[in-house]
C-alpha cells in the first residue's frame, strides 16, 4: 500500500476519493456534525500541491440525508481557510471542463457520488472500471487518493475503479486506521468487551453475529434500539414500548439469545418521556404506553463494573437517543467511565466521535474510529475492497 509521500503529485490532477457523509437535520436539510469533514483536512492539506478533484457520497437513496454536496464546499473551506470550489455535476460535460480548467492548487468537489445510479451498485473492481464514472474521468487524472475507510467494504466504481487503472495510495485516514488497528486484526487471540447501540438494526445484528462466530467478544452490552430488540426478544417488556414492529429482527435476536446466552448483558432498568422529562423504570414497571428512549442508571453501572474488568473494549453507536439532553445519559456517563477505564478501547461511528469531542475527551482513547460496518468487518478479518484496491495498485503500479 502506497502513501501520499510515494507519489509525485505536484501540479498533477488527483481524485481523492474520501468520505464527507455528514448528519443532516431531517427539517433544515443542514449539517449536524463536521467531524468527517475535520477529519479529511489533513490528507486534502498534503494534497495542497496537486490539481485536487475532492468526491464523496452523501446519504442513501430514499433517505432525507441524500442531498447535494452543494453546503459541503463552503464548510470545507472554513475548515480550511482555502478557496473550494463546487460542481453540481458528476461525470458530465460540466465536471470534466472544471477538470481540464484546473491549476496546481485548486480544490474542486463534486456532487454527490451517489447521485449516479452505478454508485449505488457494488461491483468487480473490472467492471468499475467500465462505469460512467470511472471511463469519463480517468483519462483527466494522474493519481488517485483513498481515504475512505468507512466506506471501504463497498466495492464501489469510486472505491475500485480508478485504482485499476491509475496508480493509487491511501489517504491519512485510511494510514491511522490501518496502523492503529492492523495489530489487533493480526492477533486472532485479542478479545473485546463490545457495547453496541445505534440504531441500524439489521446491520448491527449481522456485525454482532459476525463478531461472536469470529471469536471476538467475550461480552456484549446492548442498548439503543439494537438494545431494544433484544429487549423485545427476552418477552419481559411490551413490544411497544421497544419501538420496534420488525420481526424477523426479533427472532433473529432470540435465535443469538438462545445460542450465545452467556455473551449478552441487557438492560434491567430504562427511560422513558413522561411530560417531556427523564423518567427510570424497571422492566417490570413498563407500560405499553411507555416508549424506552434511554438506558437507565442501574444498567449504567453495571456495565460500568463490566468495564472496570475489560482489557479491550469495542464501542459503536450511542446508547440511547442522544440528540434529546432527556436521553444522552447513557452515553455520556459511559463514555465518560472509558475515557477514565485501563483498557483499550476502540470507539466506532461519526455519532460517539462527535459526543467525545463534546465531552472533551477523545484523546482520552485508543482509537477513535468514524467508520462503522467497515471497521467491523476489519476486526472479523474480512477482506475490505479498498485495502485490496490499494495493495493491487501498489504491486501494479510500483515495480
Amino acid at each position: 500500500m502506497l502513501s501520499i509521500q510515494d507519489l509525485d503529485i505536484k501540479g498533477k490532477t488527483v481524485f481523492l476519493r474520501c468520505d464527507i457523509n455528514s448528519p443532516i437535520d431531517p427539517t433544515t436539510l443542514k449539517i449536524l456534525d463536521d467531524s468527517r469533514l475535520l477529519e479529511v483536512a489533513e490528507t486534502i492539506d498534503a494534497l495542497k500541491d496537486s490539481k485536487l478533484i475532492v468526491a464523496s457520497h452523501q446519504g442513501r437513496l430514499g433517505k432525507s440525508d441524500y442531498v447535494s454536496m452543494e453546503q459541503h464546499a463552503p464548510a470545507l473551506s472554513n475548515l480550511l481557510n482555502r478557496k473550494i470550489d463546487f460542481i453540481p455535476d458528476v461525470f458530465g460535460p460540466s465536471a470534466i471542463n472544471s477538470i481540464k480548467n484546473l491549476n496546481a492548487g485548486d480544490i474542486l468537489l463534486l456532487d454527490n457520488l451517489r447521485f449516479t445510479a452505478e454508485e449505488n451498485a457494488e461491483m468487480l473492481p473490472k467492471d468499475a472500471t467500465k462505469s460512467h464514472l470511472v471511463s469519463k474521468l480517468v483519462e483527466h487524472i494522474d493519481y488517485c487518493v483513498l481515504d475512505a475507510f468507512s466506506t471501504s467494504h463497498r466495492s464501489h466504481p469510486s472505491i475500485v475503479g480508478f485504482a485499476e487503472l491509475k496508480p493509487a495510495c491511501a489517504g491519512k485516514i485510511v494510514e491511522r486506521e490501518v496502523n492503529a488497528l492492523k495489530g489487533i486484526v493480526e492477533d486472532s487471540n485479542t478479545k473485546f468487551t463490545a457495547i453496541l447501540g445505534g440504531a441500524k438494526v439489521p446491520d448491527r445484528l449481522k456485525s454482532i453475529q459476525k463478531l461472536i462466530e469470529a471469536g471476538r467478544i467475550d461480552k456484549a452490552m446492548l442498548g439503543g434500539l439494537i438494545g431494544n430488540v433484544f429487549l423485545a426478544a427476552t418477552g419481559k417488556v411490551p413490544i411497544e414500548s421497544t419501538s420496534i414492529d420488525d420481526e424477523k429482527s426479533i427472532n433473529t435476536a432470540k435465535s443469538l439469545l438462545e445460542k450465545y446466552p452467556e455473551k449478552f448483558m441487557l438492560a434491567d432498568d430504562v427511560a422513558v418521556e413522561e411530560n417531556e422529562k427523564r423518567v427510570e423504570k424497571s422492566l417490570s414497571e413498563l407500560k405499553s404506553s411507555d416508549r424506552i428512549f434511554d438506558v437507565g442508571q442501574n444498567t449504567i453501572n453495571k456495565y460500568s463494573q463490566q468495564i472496570e474488568n475489560a482489557e479491550n473494549i469495542f464501542i459503536t453507536g450511542p446508547l440511547g437517543m442522544f440528540e434529546n439532553s432527556e436521553f444522552r445519559l447513557g452515553t455520556t456517563e459511559i463514555l465518560t467511565k472509558l475515557s477514565n477505564a485501563n483498557a483499550r478501547t476502540i470507539t466506532s461511528g461519526g455519532h460517539l466521535s462527535a459526543v467525545l469531542s463534546q465531552l472533551k475527551i477523545k484523546d482520552k482513547i485508543y482509537h477513535v474510529s468514524t467508520a462503522g460496518g467497515a471497521l467491523i468487518r476489519y476486526l472479523t478479518g474480512e477482506e475490505l475492497p479498498l485495502l485490496n484496491a490499494l495493495n493491487n495498485s501498489a504491486d501494479k503500479h510500483n515495480k
